[in-house]
Parts: structure tokens; C-alpha cells; sequence
């Protein structure tokens, strides 16, 4: 089993995924950024040589971003799904993946890999989702629909049952698709 974690970002979601770590008994080794962070000696920039067998978590909200990084760095990837979650069991998230506090991921649900399905959000059976969608706090997701790839689903918001949500389409908070 994997124990340590190597995060890249070092934002507000960096800072929620190593909290999730830290409560899956992850040792979190260091954080990348390519920004300069004098005051934390533990934000460093990317360097494969860096903590090399540590499986690493893109915490990046933004999509595009994560997909660059995905395809340029070297370290492996780990899933996260919190204690808190509710993921059937039948539902294996793809590399990179992450389930926070209170979401729920009901039966036969397909998760991309490097997907974001944040505190609260409800995933419904039957249901695809591509790789590096981001599922923002509160969504809900009907059963069958399917999430293409790079999408953004706002806080809140609701995409119906068997809808499909087109490639890189941002839904707005509290709309209803």
C-alpha cells in the first residue's frame, strides 16, 4: 500500500487534498510549485529526482493546467477518496483522481483519470465521467449521464438524467442542464 504523497500545487485545493491525505494515513513528503515560496521550505519546484517512488496528486483546480502536468511529469499518480465519501464499490477512480469529504459515487459509475469530485457532490448511478472534469461542492450528476472530457460543473449546479455535457463546457453555479 502506498504511504507517501507528493502534491503538486500549492493553493487552497493543495492544502484540502493533503489534509485528505494526512486522514488516509498518507505521509505528504513535499509540495511542487513552480512559484517562489521562501517562507515554506517544503513548496519546492518540480524535480523528477524528487521524492522519486512517491505517487503523486495533481492538486490543480484548474483542468488544462492538470492535463499539461499530467502528461509532462514523471512521478506515478495515487487516487484519494476521503473516509468521508460514499463510493460504491464497484466504482474504481482513474490514476490521479479524487473524492472529497461527503460526495457520494453511486454503482456503476465510470471516473476518468485526474478527476476533481469535490466536498458534497453527488454522482449518480450509471453515470460517465471523463478524464479531468472537475465536479465542483453540491453538484448533482443524474444517473446516465456523461461528462466529457474537461469539463467544469459549478457549485451547485445539475445536470439531469442521461444528459451529456460536451468537452470542455463550463456549467455554471446553480444551473440546471
Amino acid at each position: 500500500m502506498i504511504k507517501e504523497v507528493v502534491i503538486y500545487g500549492a493553493g487552497g485545493h493543495a492544502r484540502v487534498i493533503s489534509a485528505m491525505a494526512k486522514d488516509l494515513d498518507k505521509d505528504v513528503r513535499c509540495f511542487f510549485d513552480e512559484q517562489e515560496h521562501e517562507e515554506d521550505t517544503s513548496i519546492v519546484p518540480y524535480q523528477q529526482h524528487i521524492y522519486p517512488d512517491a505517487l503523486m496528486v495533481l492538486a490543480i483546480g484548474n483542468n488544462t493546467v492538470r492535463q499539461r502536468l499530467a502528461d509532462t511529469v514523471s512521478h506515478g499518480f495515487t487516487s484519494l477518496v476521503h473516509p468521508d465519501a460514499s463510493v460504491a464499490a464497484d466504482v474504481e477512480p482513474g490514476a490521479g483522481t479524487v473524492v472529497l469529504a461527503r460526495a457520494v459515487v453511486q454503482a456503476n459509475v465510470q471516473l476518468g483519470k485526474h478527476v476533481i469530485i469535490n466536498a458534497g457532490a453527488v454522482i449518480d448511478h450509471d453515470t460517465i465521467i471523463e478524464d479531468y472534469v472537475h465536479i465542483a461542492p453540491n453538484a448533482y450528476i443524474g444517473g446516465g449521464a456523461h461528462i466529457e472530457k474537461g469539463v467544469v460543473i459549478g457549485a451547485g449546479a445539475v445536470v439531469s438524467r442521461f444528459a451529456r455535457v460536451k468537452a470542455n463546457t463550463v456549467v455554471p453555479p446553480l444551473t440546471v442542464v
